[in-house]
């Protein structure tokens, strides 16, 4: 199987995507995390890292141009639920078990659910963005 031009590059911002909105989670948590627990840090840190990562995937990774985007927002929202269980779950796994600090955790949590974001995000959320965007 051989990957087309237009898919490694989506491949390619989602991953740019990705490293910029760890980052920012991240920064969050560490902040969050000088005042609150780490987990009410990773709570609090989830909201603005998700407007960040819909806004830079819908009109960057994915060029998506469509114009129903209560649809689009429904169904993102619905993956987030999806991957949000599969984040705590690494999250916690980090943090509780392995005793690595909150900003880590989110971090190692973050990187493991992106595969997951992509597929649902390439196939479901934004199907049908234009190709060869941006």
């Amino acid at each position: 199987m051989t990957l087309k031009p237009e898919l490694i590059r989506r491949l390619l911002r989602f991953a740019v995507v990705g490293v910029v909105v760890m980052a920012f989670f991240m920064g969050l948590n560490w902040l969050f995390g000088r005042f609150a627990g780490a987990t009410a840090a990773f709570l609090l840190a989830y909201p603005p890292a998700l407007v960040l990562h819909y806004a830079l995937n819908k009109w960057w990774t994915f060029g998506c141009e469509r114009t129903d985007t209560a649809r689009q927002v429904s169904e993102y929202l619905g993956m987030v639920a999806v991957t949000f269980v599969v984040q705590y779950a690494f999250f916690w796994l980090a943090h509780a078990q392995f005793g690595w600090p909150g900003w880590l955790s989110a971090g190692f949590a973050n990187a493991a659910q992106m595969a997951l974001s992509f597929v649902i995000m390439q196939r479901r959320v934004f199907a049908g963005a234009k190709a060869g965007a941006g």
